[in-house]
């Protein structure tokens, strides 16, 4: 499978990351594409107020011939959700919402919390997703290996300050749940915090098969192989060996 790494400063018009996007993304086909978390908008709440709340439409005008993940803010039911997106040729779906939003930067004050976890499928393989501070809670990937997912996406807006917490959680992410972790950081300074870009494809035994360092708007891309995946379960049976008697489902 194709995979194609944006790691971006995110502007504060909504329209200038698209055209971004868009510039980054042109020479690229058949690839999925993952963008960092809130890529239109950042955390900048004063600028999120005053979006309509058909903002998430923006995505629609992502072009044709790959299929695109992150996040964006979202409208449902007169709530606003900080929402995980796929989109690709044949329009766009929103499998997730955050469940943890981040007290530090009183997400929690101006979005509402999403209640489950979704699987979907994309390109052949069982995918699983998160967003930023999800990363903290291991409950959340141990429910996705369990359901036999074989690659974690994860938009974030992850600080400079706390890099080092970032690496070292998604690799353990990926070794303990036996999957690729694919995660796009925002980088630069945004809305006045340094954001640590390092965006990275972590394979299923801890190796870092592609890795952005702090580079500021740009892309790269990769194959990586589910066969991987296949074999390390196979070679290291753990879900066989689940203790579900001593700490539960």
């Amino acid at each position: 499978m194709k995979i194609s790494l944006l790691q971006m400063r995110v502007e504060e018009d909504p329209h200038k990351n698209l055209e971004k996007v868009i510039t980054l993304t042109e020479s690229i086909k058949d690839s999925v594409i993952i963008l960092p978390e809130l890529w239109t908008t950042g955390f900048n709440y004063e600028h999120i107020e005053k979006m309509p709340q058909d903002h998430h439409q923006i995505i629609a005008n992502l072009p044709e011939g790959n299929t695109y993940v992150g996040s964006i803010v979202r409208y449902k039911d007169g709530k606003r959700y900080n929402s995980f997106f796929v989109k690709n040729d044949k329009g766009y779906d929103f499998p997730y919402d955050k469940t943890h939003l981040f007290p530090l930067m009183e997400e929690d004050k101006h979005f509402t919390a999403g209640k489950t976890l979704s699987a979907f499928r994309l390109n052949g393989a069982v995918c699983g997703c998160a967003i930023c501070f999800d990363l903290r809670y291991p409950e959340i990937f141990r429910i996705y290996f369990k359901s036999g997912v074989e690659i974690v996406f994860l938009p974030a807006q992850w600080p400079e300050s706390r890099k080092n917490h970032l690496i070292t959680l998604a690799t353990a992410r990926a070794i303990e749940n036996q999957s690729y972790f694919i995660y796009s950081n925002a980088v630069g300074k945004i809305w006045g915090e340094e954001f640590a870009g390092e965006s990275r494809i972590i394979s299923p035994t801890g190796e870092t098969v592609l890795s952005m360092g702090q580079e500021i708007d740009k892309i790269s891309t990769i194959n990586i192989d589910l066969n991987v995946v296949k074999e390390f379960r196979t070679r290291i049976p753990i879900k066989s060996y689940l203790r579900p008697d001593i700490y539960g489902q």
